[in-house]
Parts: C-alpha cells; structure tokens; sequence
C-alpha cells in the first residue's frame, strides 16, 4: 500500500492551518516593533532613487546596502541588539497578556522606553526594506513592459484593420484591369498601400 498520497494530502492541510496564520502575524508585529521605521524609510527611498536613476544602477546600489546593512545588523544584533529586542518582544507580551484588549490601559510610555532603543540601533534595515523595494518594483516594471507590449501590439493590429477596410470600402480606386489581367478585389503591391 502506497503512502505517497497521504504524505501529500497531510502536506496541504497543514499549510491552510490557521496556526502558520497566526505565526506570520506574530512575526510581522514583531518586525513592525524592531524597525518600523527604518522599512518605511527603505521603501521610500528606493522609490526616490528608482525615478532618477537607471534600474541597473538602482539595483546595483540596493545590493551593495543590502550586504553592507546586514553586516552591521548583525554585528548590532551581537553586541547587545538581540537583548533589547527581547527584552521589547517580552514587555509587549506581558502587556499584551495583562490588557488584551484594553487599549486604553497599556503602558505607553513604557512600552515607548523600550522600542526606541532598538529601533536607534536597527538603522541598517534601511539598506534591506530598500532592497527588497527594488525587488518588487523590478517585478512590477517588467510586468508593466509587457503589458505596455501588448497593448502596443493590439493597437497596431487594429490601425491595420482600419487600413484594410479604408481600402476595400474605395472600389473606385482599384483598377479595372492590370498587365491586361482582370482584377478582382484589392490590390496587394506595396506602392498602392497607405502608410
């Protein structure tokens, strides 16, 4: 009896459990909480420098920040970044578990204390969330080329149907006979058609 099946169909439900959900937001809060700031500012400066500079030249500046931003995050997240940040992750659970909901009587200010430290020293995600923005938009100005493409091409496929029907609705026009040959229907040289 074969087993494959079953692997496989245990395979996809696992992946519609609303677990890794959870998991996902949870980790998106905690990267909200991390550097927040430092990706919006990523994203907008990659959108800036996109407009005024060639894409291959975009690109290659991202990456160059890319290696050089997780080298200092890294070297950060060594020499005392990883203890803020769990110390933050673990006063916002606590608060999150003491409140839940009670939005109004959460400790800002507290809470406030402990964010700002880590996002002082998480700067470098600049280079990263702009990375990733040029990554995106790479995608999204390839699609929009093609598109741009295809619309081009379904234009001029339709100035050529409104040639041919200009042409066909003038029998005036066409000669009654040529080289001492009748002609029936529309000529096809090329000195006759219309640029």
């Amino acid at each position: 009896m074969s087993t494959g099946y079953r692997r496989h169909s245990q395979q996809a439900q696992s992946s519609n459990d609303p677990g890794w959900m959870l998991i996902c937001a949870v980790l998106a809060v905690a990267l909200c909480l991390i550097a927040l700031p430092w990706i919006v500012i990523g994203f907008l400066a990659q959108r800036f420098l996109s407009r005024w500079l060639h894409w291959k030249l975009s690109f290659l500046l991202w990456t160059v920040l890319l290696f050089v931003c997780a080298f200092l995050l890294y070297s950060s997240y060594q020499h005392g970044l990883q203890s803020m940040i769990n110390h933050e992750l673990a006063d916002y659970i606590s608060v999150a578990k003491h409140y839940q909901t009670d939005f109004l009587h959460y400790p800002l200010r507290s809470l406030w204390a402990d964010t700002w430290p880590v996002w002082l020293h998480s700067v470098a995600g600049v280079g990263i969330a702009g990375f990733v923005g040029e990554l995106y938009v790479n995608r999204s100005d390839t699609t929009r080329t093609l598109r741009q493409q295809e619309q081009g091409r379904q234009n001029r496929a339709v100035r050529s149907q409104q040639r041919a029907r200009k042409r066909t609705n003038r029998p005036a026009h066409l000669p009654d006979e040529v080289s001492g040959m009748m002609v029936i229907g529309v000529p096809i040289d090329d000195d006759n058609e219309e640029a």
